[in-house]
């Protein structure tokens, strides 16, 4: 498990956008939290990490977003929200995606398809800061992400872990947590 605290918005896109380095193809990710957690922010981070440059909007009403990277390479974006069984999340299609090796899957929400996933996938939760004595990656007035701006004062804190419940991506935390560190300490 790796936890972290988000000052900012820009902060929580430059992790989404990191972690495209651990984010392999026909990997998928369930990202949970409240309205306004930051879950759409880190989507928005990993498009910019493999060089989308659309403007990515939570897909709440259209269920699935497609977004194509490079030849048949895919950024699937779900928002489960509305959807409350899991029949209605198999007929929004997401198993067109879950099994295609073409594709990098995040699900807003997905708490209901996870016990139906033949997969191994992610878990990445948004919660909102209510205590200040968690580690703080983007400490002082400066992001550890390319100096950007960090603490803004409208902006909440925000909690941030990566759970794993499997082998695969136990290593792709180890490895991601290791780029953490790394970016520390410059």
């Amino acid at each position: 498990m790796i936890e972290l605290i988000s000052k900012s918005s820009n902060f929580t896109r430059m992790l989404g956008s990191l972690f495209t380095r651990v984010f392999s193809s026909q990997d998928t990710i369930l990202l949970s939290g409240e309205l306004g957690a930051g879950k759409t922010t880190f989507i928005s981070g990993i498009a910019e990490g493999f060089g989308l440059k659309e403007n990515l909007s939570s897909p709440s009403f259209t269920i699935l977003n497609i977004y194509r990277i490079s030849g048949k390479k895919k950024l699937v974006h779900a928002d489960f929200y509305r959807l409350n069984t899991i029949d209605e999340i198999l007929n929004a299609g997401i198993e067109d995606y879950l099994y295609d090796r073409n594709s990098y899957v995040c699900i807003e929400w997905g708490d209901t398809i996870r016990e139906y996933l033949m997969v191994n996938f992610l878990e990445i939760r948004f919660n909102y800061c209510l205590e200040n004595n968690e580690e703080d990656l983007s400490t002082g007035s400066k992001d550890i992400f390319n100096g950007i701006q960090t603490v803004s004062g409208t902006e909440q804190k925000r909690q941030i872990l990566f759970e794993s419940a499997n082998r695969y991506w136990n290593k792709k935390l180890e490895l991601f947590n290791h780029m953490l560190l790394k970016i520390k300490k410059y």
